[in-house]
This record gives C-alpha cells, sequence and structure tokens, in this order.
C-alpha cells in the first residue's frame, strides 16, 4: 500500500514510563501505577489517577503540560540540525481561556525540550481522543510543503474542576462506579516525514469522522462516527485483512459498546484471530494524548516483540463528536 506519510520517531511520557520503551513494555506486561491523591469524590473519598511520579502535586491540570511533554517532544524529534520544525498538538477540547490559541505553551514546549520549533507554523488541535488523528491527518497534508512535521498530544485530569465533573456525571471508577474510568496524564508524539529515513512504520490511511449521537445524546449511540472513520481508513487494504486493533476503550460501557458496533461493520477487515488492545486500561485514560500514544505504542510493540501481523488500526472516540481511525504498516512503499 502507498505510505501517505511515515513515522521516523517517536516520544512518549506516561505514568507507566518516561519514554516509549519503557512506557510500552510496562503496558505489555499489564502493570499499571495508579494511586490515590488529595482530591476526594462525592462521598469523601481519595480519588485514584494514574499520574506521572516526577511531576510534583503542586501542579494542577495544564500547569502540568509542559513537564509532560517537553521530554516525549524532545524523544521523538530527535537531533535536528536543519530547519525548526512544525508541531501539531492535540489539547483538551475545552479552551484554555488564559491562552486559548497555545501561543504560550507552543513557546514553554520549545523552550523546555530544546527542539527547534517553527513557532508560527505550528498550531493546537482541540478535539479530544481523537485530536491526535486529526492532527495527524492535517500534518500530511502539510508534508507537500514540510519534509519533517512533529504531531503530538497531551493531556492530564490532575485537575480538581475536571475531577468534579466526571464524578458529578459518576465517570470515575470505584466500588460504587465500576462502569467508570481512572483518570490518567500523558504525553506523546511522532515524528512524520515524506521520505522515512529512521522507518519505524507508515501512515496508509487516515480519516476522521463526526459522531451524530455522542455521549449525552438523548437518542442512543449507533457509532456512526467511528464506523465510517474505521471504514474509510481501512479502504486502502483493498480486501487484504489486518489482525490488530488498538483503541481508547476503558472501562466505560458507552465507549465499548460503541466500539462493539463499529468492529462488527468492519469485520471483514480482520482476521479470525485479530487482537483488540486496550492500553489506556493500564496507563489510565490519556485524554487529547490518547491517539498519538496508540500510534507509539504500536510503533514500539513492531520493534520489540514478535507480531503476528505487519498492520495494525488505531481508533479514538472523543467524548464529543469527533471520531478517528488511522492504519499503520511496518513496512509499506512509497
Amino acid at each position: 500500500m502507498k505510505a501517505l506519510a511515515f513515522i521516523d520517531g517517536v516520544g512518549v511520557r506516561t505514568a507507566t514510563g518516561v519514554d516509549a520503551l519503557t512506557a510500552t513494555t510496562t503496558v505489555r506486561a499489564r502493570k499499571s501505577f495508579v494511586r490515590e491523591t488529595r482530591f476526594v469524590d462525592r462521598a469523601g473519598e481519595p480519588i485514584a489517577l494514574a499520574l506521572v511520579a516526577s511531576i510534583p502535586d503542586e501542579l494542577i491540570g495544564r500547569e502540568r503540560f509542559v513537564p509532560l511533554a517537553a521530554p516525549a517532544l524532545a524523544e521523538a524529534a530527535g537531533p535536528n540540525r536543519g530547519a525548526p520544525l512544525p508541531l501539531l498538538l492535540a489539547v483538551p477540547a475545552e479552551a484554555d481561556p488564559i491562552d486559548p490559541r497555545g501561543v504560550r505553551l507552543l513557546a514553554s514546549l520549545a523552550e523546555r525540550s530544546g527542539v527547534a520549533l517553527d513557532l508560527a507554523r505550528s498550531k493546537l488541535v482541540a478535539q479530544g481522543r481523537a485530536g491526535g488523528v486529526a492532527a495527524i491527518e492535517q500534518a500530511i497534508t502539510r508534508l507537500a510543503e514540510h519534509e519533517t512535521i512533529l504531531v503530538g498530544g497531551v493531556d492530564s485530569w490532575f485537575d480538581p474542576e475536571r475531577l468534579e465533573a466526571l464524578d458529578d456525571a459518576r465517570r470515575l471508577h470505584g466500588p460504587a462506579t465500576e462502569n467508570g474510568f481512572i483518570p490518567g496524564e500523558g504525553a506523546a508524539f511522532v515524528r512524520l516525514s515524506r521520505r522515512g529515513d529512521e522507518r519505524w512504520a507508515a501512515v496508509t490511511g487516515i480519516a476522521t469522522e463526526h459522531e451524530p449521537r455522542p455521549f449525552g445524546s438523548s437518542e442512543p449511540c449507533h457509532a456512526l462516527g467511528i464506523s465510517l472513520a474505521a471504514t474509510r481508513a481501512l479502504a486502502p487494504l483493498a480486501g487484504a485483512r489486518i489482525g490488530w486493533a488498538l483503541t481508547d476503550v476503558v472501562g466505560e460501557r458507552h465507549r465499548t459498546e460503541e466500539w462493539l458496533y463499529a468492529s462488527g461493520r468492519v469485520q471483514s477487515s480482520f482476521t479470525e484471530d485479530a487482537q483488540h488492545e486496550t492500553p489506556l486500561l493500564l496507563t489510565g485514560d490519556l485524554g487529547a494524548a490518547s491517539a498519538t500514544f496508540l500510534a507509539a505504542h504500536a510503533c514500539v510493540s513492531w520493534r520489540i516483540a514478535a507480531n503476528t501481523t505487519n498492520r495494525a488500526l488505531v481508533a479514538a472516540h472523543s467524548d464529543g463528536a469527533e471520531r478517528g481511525a488511522l492504519l499503520l504498516e511496518t513496512e509499506a512503499r512509497s
């Protein structure tokens, strides 16, 4: 299949690891690092999160974005002796009232990471979990102008207001709420290029769509958005099959059911023994970092383990209407 872009570098920082290799190997070993925090739920019980241990608890919410993202950005970028690189960064859907366009965030990331960023051509993509797919899709269209583009995502649920909203909606996993998820935090980046000189994987299919009945709608969700996104992303297979899907599904029933609907519709594209992997059950929900983390996880897994398939589908579902799917391949012809 023809490559739309090549992934030449990856970088990750989550509760499961301070770089892409350790984060991936820890997840593959089925290990998780969840601890109680000073925040409490409506019953007065401590809320547990999967947090990066080295970041102090004094930093709240978006204050954690730079220390989360800078090391992962530097890892993905690698040594760069050329022109400054554009960065498309996925962030939560809720705008930052202090820095809505991310000017300060992007400048701080460049300074803290030591990566030369083309700040004038960098931007935020505020679409939640599916934002990473949208950012990669936008980056691919820009590769006609740039040899290399950085794409990433960063998010943290260590925020009292966001946790309170989850608690009010009964979405925090706990003894009284099995149908909930464990919040996490993290950052993940990929370096996209046209040539693939240091090839980790190739992007061979990608699509973004909108779900007409997302979570919270008055009518039931029939997974139309993610079904169409997955169908379009898988179209380049042209009858071939893949054996691996990575999704941002966690413990919430509505997210599990949405993917089940969609996977049934694209079942003919998967082998009979296809594996469905859900790394966020171990890392904690990564929010806007989810899609790029899943892509990086696939890339590292291909390098360190014998896999039965050389293709993988990444699927991402935002709390809002945004949906995205990404087809990756370990070896693709340009």
